[in-house]
């Protein structure tokens, strides 16, 4: 399953597509503060202790599951992601001016990386197996 994200990093236009091993997220932890760059989740054949994959399921930060990894949300600032159909087929979406996509920073010893916070879509868009949150920044 293929899932990828554009952004400005500096002046450069990026392009992040997650089975990359060196695919790498913008995150910002509050307004004002500077865009750092870190690992998004980690692939199957990755070393380390974090949860494979690049999602967290919201209901499953809500539910505790991740609290051994002391998940920290997070502002993506992206400004168009991909997501694959249930037949394989790639779908970009733009992000609107003043919404991020949610993430969460897990860190276990010395490894630190940032998952995708995700949600079921509705029953009756039975396109996509999920969807990533999207958050309105505060004023």
């Amino acid at each position: 399953m293929s899932w990828a994200v554009r952004y400005l990093h500096g002046q450069a236009e990026r392009l992040s597509r997650f089975q990359h091993r060196s695919a790498c997220l913008p995150v910002s932890a509050r307004r004002g503060a500077q865009i750092v760059l870190m690992p998004w989740g980690r692939r199957p054949d990755e070393p380390g202790k974090l949860p494979k994959g690049g999602w967290a399921h919201l209901t499953h930060l809500q539910g505790g599951v991740w609290d051994q990894f002391g998940p920290k949300p997070v502002r993506l600032p992206v400004y168009e992601f991909a997501e694959r159909d249930v037949t394989g087929r790639e779908h970009w979406f733009m992000v609107t001016r003043g919404q991020f996509l949610q993430g969460c920073v897990a860190t276990l010893d010395r490894e630190r990386r940032v998952y995708v916070v995700t949600l079921d879509c509705a029953p009756d868009v039975g396109e996509f197996e999920r969807w990533p949150r999207l958050v309105i920044a505060p004023t």
